[in-house]
This record gives C-alpha cells, structure tokens and sequence, in this order.
C-alpha cells in the first residue's frame, strides 16, 4: 500500500507543473544583442569630442571672385610643422604663438588696417594660406574676426595655386 501511495504523490506532482515551452534550436533571441548595441552607440556619442582642427585640408582653388589684396586687410596662414601654423601680416610679420595675444594683435592689426582702406569704402578681410594649412586653422581666424568684427561684410579665403 505504501508503494500505491507513492505513485499517487509523482503522479499529484506532476500534474501540478507547468509544461515547458521547447525553443527550437535554430531561434535566438537577439533582443539583448540590441540593447547592448544602442548602449555602445549612446556612449560613444556622447563621450566623442568634435575637434574641428582634425577635419581636413582646404580644396585647391579652382576658380572665384578676383578680389585686390590692396583694398582687403590681409592676414597669412602658413605651416610651421606638424599641427602648428603662423601668423603674419602683410608686411610679413609674425603675430606672436601665444593665442590670447595672437588674438588682441590679430584684432588691432585688422582695426588698422581697416581703418586705411575705409576711405576706399572697402570692408574685407582677406584669410591667405596653403594646402598644408588645417580647416580649422582657418575657422578659428575667421571665428576671431568674426567676433571682433561685426561691420565686416566679407572675409575671403585665398589658396596659393601650385
């Protein structure tokens, strides 16, 4: 009787589970693969930094508007090794490396020059460099006139052709 007994209790707990659901082998849940490829993507946008300076190289000119250095203020950008650039004037001297005095000289020599072709009633600046020099190079010199400036209707960019 207690062998019955037995039986009866396997057979009682077996009824009170619940049936497995069998996966076929051939299906994955990529759900988790999802998830932790948004998670990378949401890091890494939000931990890259945009540097400008590593953005590229100016395109040589090919064609554009003949505008008379003459009638412009003219600032120089030349390479000075890697990642480094000067400044100088059109009388060919350089704006010091500093770039907070960089920035005041830059703008007082504009202010002058400026001032000596106004009667002209020319007001452009004129950005001149190299294919060596850096994009950001560029912007980062018209960002400082641009700021200083705000009468000046047009900063041109001139490329020496080679």
């Amino acid at each position: 009787m207690s062998s019955v007994i037995e039986d009866l209790s396997e057979d009682e707990e077996d009824d009170f589970q619940l049936p497995r659901k069998k996966r076929d082998d051939d299906e994955m849940d990529i759900t988790p693969m999802i998830d932790i490829t948004f998670l990378l993507l949401i890091f890494f946008v939000v931990c890259s930094k945009m540097d400008p300076t590593q953005m590229g190289k100016i395109p040589e000119a090919t064609n554009g508007v003949a505008i008379s250095a003459k009638e412009s203020a003219v600032v120089f950008i030349e390479a000075a090794g890697k990642d480094k650039v000067v400044l100088k004037r059109i009388d060919g001297s350089e704006f010091s490396s500093d770039e907070e005095t960089q920035t005041s000289e830059l703008i007082e020599y504009i202010s002058k020059e400026l001032k000596s072709t106004l009667g002209d009633e020319k007001n452009h600046v004129m950005i001149m460099g190299d294919a060596e020099i850096t994009v950001g190079e560029v912007t980062r010199v018209q960002k400082i006139i641009g700021d200083a400036f705000e009468d000046i209707t047009s900063t041109y960019i001139a490329v020496k052709e080679q």
